[in-house]
């Protein structure tokens, strides 16, 4: 299902830091079942229409913005991440506290937008990443990426037990390999996404 966001989506300011903390808490909750730890440095977060709206509103709330126009800008430049119909959108974040430590790994991880993979029933699907680094020697800590479906595919995640089914986030990068299943409360959430 696409879905946009628009300015009524937005809550005024006033009214999103009145109930601010509650929002927060639920968002939390939300969003840990649909984050994923690829590795120790590594997670990926499945967007939807709801992280993509918090994301918008805790940025107006940060920035203090309530400027028609900005808000506007801000939404288009968020809306990207929205996930069309037969895809899944997602956030990769690449982390680590030491600074140097991070920039070796970025360098290690150069090309990782090549070789990530959502894999349902033995069937791969590659992540299409929104941006490229191959002209420079290292990667960004942030990626945002889509994992785009045929329709053969999505109606096997959508039609098939989230208990039963097997969905598995898959690293080949030479430097790299990880592979972590998906938990049957992601695959549920996912299976919403697509619904």
């Amino acid at each position: 299902m696409t879905s946009t966001i628009t300015k009524q989506d937005i809550v005024s300011l006033s009214t999103y830091r009145q109930g601010r903390e509650e929002y927060l808490e639920k968002m939390i909750a939300y969003k840990s079942n649909r984050r994923i730890q690829i590795g120790e440095n590594i997670s990926l977060l499945f967007e939807n229409r709801n992280t993509v709206l918090f994301q918008i509103q805790e940025l107006l709330h940060s920035e203090d913005l309530e400027d028609p126009n900005e808000i506007e800008e801000y939404i288009e430049i968020y809306s990207g991440m929205l996930p069309n119909e037969n895809e899944l959108s997602a956030t990769l974040f690449i982390e680590l506290d030491n600074q140097s430590r991070l920039q070796d790994l970025l360098k290690k991880l150069k090309g990782i937008e090549h070789h990530l993979s959502l894999v349902i029933n033995n069937q791969p699907v590659k992540a299409v990443f929104e941006e490229e680094h191959d002209d420079r020697e290292f990667t960004t800590s942030v990626h945002y990426l889509k994992f785009p479906f045929s329709e053969a595919i999505k109606n096997l995640l959508v039609n098939e037990s989230a208990d039963t089914i097997n969905v598995t986030l898959q690293l080949d990068h030479p430097n790299l390999q990880e592979k972590v299943s998906l938990p049957p409360i992601t695959i549920k959430s996912l299976q919403k996404d697509l619904s």
